[in-house]
């Protein structure tokens, strides 16, 4: 909905008479505007004014889908009235892409391992003692996992070995290696036998009676993808506490730190933006070309990638479900579709031979991985840091 579809005949501020080209009026200076207009026009124009969902929208839909790098040399050259701008189409697409992002990685960590913390109910202590599930308890949760006359026994013990040394000073080592104990299943695997690590380290971080060292050691000895966590031996003083802080935060909630990594995505991705348009300034230093020609190439290029990736997860991920083999393909093809619809772009906007393009093409692109690497490596430890 245009603007002056909302012109009026008067001035609602000093009653003048206005011809409807005015924008204001020409006694009192007030915008020649009618506010009085239906929900539905209000909805139409903020479509309009904020996502540019008008005639440009669809004038630029055909050259944006179908001739790369058209939009861009059209900016360059003035001709900007009836295409949508390339910040606003960036937004509008991001907005889609990170979207459809959030959605699908919405999964449980729980489905990428198939890690279990199974002990039986009575076993001999010899096995308890060597049973790695057993170790990456805190001792506070080992003693309390045994049953409460031996305990007694030994009421001064302070962690299962020293538990473990008193009964081989009082009885000999065969005695010990036939003893049976009972454990406390609820205190020890909750209501699940085969419960998941992450589920044990979510209900370790909730434990208010845990202090963050305790957590940390119980963390330490689980599986060794989680020897990242490892900070002791290289940090010390308010960072450390800092760090293991963070660390048991995010195993108290696991979902929410994935969403606040996705929440930064797209300022991480709006940032790239300028050093991804430096790098085409440097590599075609030659051609003279401004550096908002470069900037706006980046933005078509980016919104094209946005759009078609958003859909191709979609398909892949929603349509193609248990069909691996055709997910593979889905997302081949849509890889080399999206390489091939940039290394055009680049030969319709720089206007070079092929070869030359194609050499500039993957230099650009070998660069472009390694900023997206560092960037994102860095928006982790941020999300992370201040999560």
């Amino acid at each position: 909905m245009k603007a002056k579809k909302r012109r009026s005949t008067h001035c609602s501020n000093c009653e003048s008479a206005l011809e409807e080209s005015y924008n204001f009026c020409p006694t009192c200076g007030q915008s020649n505007t009618d506010n009085n207009i239906t929900f539905s026009i209000l909805i139409r124009e903020f479509l309009d004014n904020y996502l540019g969902v008008d005639s440009k929208m669809a004038n630029s839909i055909m050259p944006f889908l179908f001739s790369p790098g058209k939009l861009t040399n059209r900016f360059q050259d003035g001709k900007i009235k009836h295409f949508i701008h390339p910040v606003r189409l960036y937004l509008v697409l991001s907005v889609f892409y990170f979207f459809v992002i959030s959605y699908l990685l919405s999964f449980d960590l729980r489905e990428l391992g198939d890690d279990s913390f199974s002990i039986p109910a009575r076993t001999d202590i010899e096995e308890l003692r060597n049973d790695p599930d057993f170790a990456i308890l805190t001792d506070s949760l080992k003693i309390k996992a045994l049953n409460d006359s031996l305990v007694k026994q030994f009421s001064g013990i302070g962690n299962f070995n020293m538990l473990y040394d008193s009964l081989v000073s009082k009885y000999d080592s065969a005695i010990i290696n036939n003893t049976q104990v009972t454990l406390n299943a609820v205190d020890l695997i909750a209501s699940n036998e085969n419960e998941h690590f992450l589920d044990k380290t979510n209900r370790w971080a909730r434990d208010r009676h845990m202090s963050d060292d305790a957590f940390m050691d119980s963390l330490m000895g689980g599986k060794g993808r989680y020897k990242v966590f490892n900070i002791t031996d290289t940090t010390s003083g308010e960072d450390a506490r800092h760090l293991k802080s963070q660390v048991r935060k995010v195993f108290k909630n696991e979902e929410g730190f994935k969403g606040f990594i996705l929440g930064n995505l797209p300022i991480m991705m709006f940032l790239l933006i300028p050093l991804f348009a430096l790098v085409l300034k440097v590599v075609y230093a030659r051609r003279n070309h401004l550096y908002i020609k470069h900037i706006v190439h980046a933005l078509h290029v980016h919104s094209f990638a946005y759009f078609i990736y958003g859909i191709s997860l979609l398909v892949m991920f929603k349509l193609l479900v248990g069909h691996s083999g055709w997910q593979v393909i889905v997302g081949i093809l849509t890889f080399i579709g999206v390489s091939t619809y940039v290394y055009i772009s680049f030969l319709n906007v720089y206007k070079q031979g092929w070869f030359k393009t194609l050499v500039k093409f993957n230099i650009v692109g070998f660069i472009y991985i390694i900023l997206l690497q560092i960037f994102f490596s860095f928006e982790i430890f941020m999300s992370f840091w201040y999560y």
